[in-house]
């Protein structure tokens, strides 16, 4: 039982609830969402690296790495998304974001890229690494929020599910 509200508070008075989807919800909603993912992260730059290699350019990422990597990608985060309410939440979180922070890292490996103009003798190199080593701090810090979220749901069992999935 919990005390009552002071006079004025606008909070709803007792526990508060929550209610999950069902799995069928939860594992429809993330296919809606998967669909154009992939379209996004595998489709559409395979599409643009097999062009721009077919015009005899090289780039420094092959088509297969980027089907690779947006595969592993978008099944941890599609299994994160499923289980969201599980205690499996946290370790897939931490997961996928350490699979993202070593695609980063691979990528920060292929640079800096060097454009050689097809049949001339003109270079043009360009570095990206530094933005990318920028872009790392995201991962590390969903790192950090599945190792919370991971301990939480040791320490206290279904806390956060009045927070996902309010009632």
């Amino acid at each position: 039982m919990s005390a009552p509200n002071p006079p004025g508070d606008a909070r709803p008075k007792g526990p508060i609830g929550y209610q999950v989807p069902s799995l069928l919800h939860r594992i429809v909603v993330a296919a809606i969402v998967l669909i154009p993912s992939f379209l996004l992260m595998v489709a559409l730059p395979v599409a643009v690296l097999t062009f721009v290699q077919s015009r005899g350019i090289a780039l420094p990422v092959s088509t297969g790495a980027v089907t690779f990597w947006g595969t592993v990608l978008l099944a941890l985060g599609t299994a994160r998304s499923i289980l969201k309410p599980t205690a499996a939440y946290g370790p897939l979180s931490v997961a996928t974001a350490f699979v993202s922070l070593l695609y980063l890292v691979y990528l920060v490996s292929l640079s800096p890229y060097r454009f050689v103009i097809p049949g001339g003798t003109a270079t043009f190199s360009a570095g990206y690494s530094s933005i990318l080593e920028v872009m790392m701090i995201v991962p590390a810090l969903w790192i950090a929020a599945g190792v919370l979220a991971t301990v939480e749901d040791v320490r206290a069992p279904k806390e956060r599910l009045p927070f996902d999935y309010p009632a």
